[in-house]
């Protein structure tokens, strides 16, 4: 891929701090997923085809039908919660 990034701008923007291998290593790695990303632009598919799906070993993809089946009732999950409150599950914080 011809284009430039600036790794060190990247891990600004991302807030990160990046050791001199860090940004060496990310960077060849991000210039191999742009390679890839590049590479699936260029593909030409026939968009008259519907459900084109592609499997990295060709094999072809076979999809359920989605079907409602019967699942448990507000309270019936609620009552294997750890803690619930007022009809929510109640969870540590992600963030403190």
């Amino acid at each position: 891929m011809s284009e430039k990034f600036d790794i060190s701008n990247i891990a600004k923007l991302a807030s990160v701090s990046l050791s001199d291998d860090e940004k060496q290593k990310l960077s060849s790695d991000l210039s191999v997923i742009l390679e890839h990303v590049q590479a699936l632009s260029n593909l030409e598919l026939d968009t008259n085809i519907k459900n084109v799906y592609i499997h990295p070993l060709e094999k072809e993809l076979v999809l359920d039908e989605d079907i409602e089946k019967p699942s448990l009732t507000h309270d019936e999950a609620l009552s294997n919660a750890p803690k619930a409150s007022d009809g929510k599950f109640i969870v540590p914080p992600s963030l403190e």
